[in-house]
């Protein structure tokens, strides 16, 4: 694949981009764009209509400016019943590993940690899942001897519970929304003082709908926790980066990642603060495939961070998605 000098420098550099420079930020991304305009056909047909390319093109062909065949790994969404999964083609892996690292530890810290991880629905894709992937590129890389994914068996969560647990290592327990509640409804917990539960979403594959708010407040009292130490990580296979929540609520982008609420019915109109609208994503990490993303996602600005309110209905996402068959 031929790749234009102004990409490589954006490969190089853009994890070292800092909150708030703007100008770096709009320099890089008028890079990305211009190369994916060209050399990927299906945002190169939408965005001639459409800046945002929705994330449902992922379902029907390879979202890609190189030949998949070229890809390192491949992503795929969990599947819900019969619906087709999204497949995103990961050309550079190197790329995306930075991305999830380098915004990890600017939330988190570098550790050492004991990073417990409860991915049951996830963990049938193996692989296909960037969810595994990155829970388990950081428990190799800032994960402690007691850290691990555990699934029916407790036995590993209940020695990293251990009174011989580095008492220095500031406990971390990634899961799945509802495997998290699976757990706190068969037994209750008690995670170690300053631990933090990071819900990974997974709402949709479950028997009921549950608001965030309330997932928390179980949450907390099911692993004896302050509800502020209840975080929630927002990523997709789509995308090559992640948004945390810092226990209040709003999700926050790393500092190479824009986002916007777009209106359902006019995707072209920006939606005023405080205003419900689809999620829009600018993630230069997505290099190689599509940064300029609209996701499936109701959403609402609240100062420099979003809350995410649920997903748009099949109405309302006809309305995003009315351009595609223009393309």
């Amino acid at each position: 694949m031929i790749v234009h000098e102004a990409l490589h420098t954006v490969a190089a550099g853009f994890h070292r981009l800092v909150p708030g420079d703007d100008f770096a930020f709009e320099e890089m991304a008028r890079s990305v764009l211009s190369y994916q305009e060209a050399h990927n056909s299906i945002y190169g047909r939408y965005c001639k209509y459409q800046k945002y390319l929705p994330v449902s093109a992922f379902k029907h062909a390879p979202v890609t400016t190189f030949p998949p065949s070229e890809s390192e790994a491949l992503f795929e969404s969990s599947r819900t019943g019969r619906t087709v999964p999204s497949r995103h083609y990961v050309y550079a892996l190197e790329v995306y590993e930075r991305s999830v690292l380098t915004h990890f530890e600017q939330v988190f810290g570098s550790g050492p940690f004991t990073l417990l991880a409860h991915l049951p629905h996830y963990a049938e894709q193996g692989s296909r899942s960037s969810l595994l992937y990155m829970v388990d590129l950081l428990m190799r890389t800032y994960g402690d001897e007691k850290s691990g994914f555990f699934l029916e068996d407790l036995s590993l969560f209940h020695q990293a519970l251990s009174s011989d647990r580095p008492q220095n290592h500031p406990f971390l327990l990634f899961g799945a929304a509802f495997g998290l509640l699976d757990l706190i409804e068969k037994d209750s917990f008690l995670l170690p003082e300053g631990a933090r539960v990071i819900e990974t979403g997974g709402m949709k594959t479950y028997r009921r709908a549950i608001r965030r708010a309330e997932l928390h407040t179980r949450l907390a009292k099911g692993f004896s926790l302050p509800e502020a130490q209840v975080w929630s990580e927002y990523g997709m296979c789509e995308l090559m980066s992640q948004c945390y929540t810092r226990g209040a609520g709003l999700f926050f982008a790393p500092p190479w990642m824009r986002f916007a609420i777009l209106d359902p019915e006019d995707p072209t109109r920006i939606c005023e603060e405080g205003e419900a609208g689809a999620l829009a994503v600018m993630d230069l990490a997505n290099l190689y495939s599509a940064s300029a993303l609209l996701t499936e996602d109701l959403a609402v600005r609240r100062g420099e961070g979003f809350e995410v309110l649920g997903r748009l209905t099949d109405a309302e996402l006809r309305g995003c998605n009315f351009l595609v068959s223009r393309s």
